[in-house]
């Protein structure tokens, strides 16, 4: 019976498998929300200015992106305008 009890722990090449992770033990809603709210002070928040900034620099980059796919759009809708013309 040894035999049977080591084969559950090997695979078909012989090699021994790692065991089976332990399931954690599951707390209530109050373990939880004190869970969050330790995780929530560990933050590193940033400063308005940061925020600021960064919101501006979203804006611009959004603009950017706008202008640039408006002239690769066009420069399609033109090709297509040719080859629909070629064609009839």
């Amino acid at each position: 019976m040894a035999d049977g009890k080591k084969a559950a722990t090997m695979d078909q090449a012989g090699k021994e498998l790692p065991a089976p992770p332990q399931r954690a033990r599951r707390g209530g809603p109050l373990q939880f929300y004190r869970e969050v709210r330790s995780e929530v002070a560990k933050v590193t928040w940033p400063s308005w200015k940061e925020t600021y900034l960064t919101t501006i620099m979203v804006f611009i980059m959004v603009g950017l992106l706008m202008m640039f796919f408006f002239l690769v759009d066009s420069i399609l809708a033109y090709g297509e305008k040719l080859l629909i013309s070629a064609a009839g």
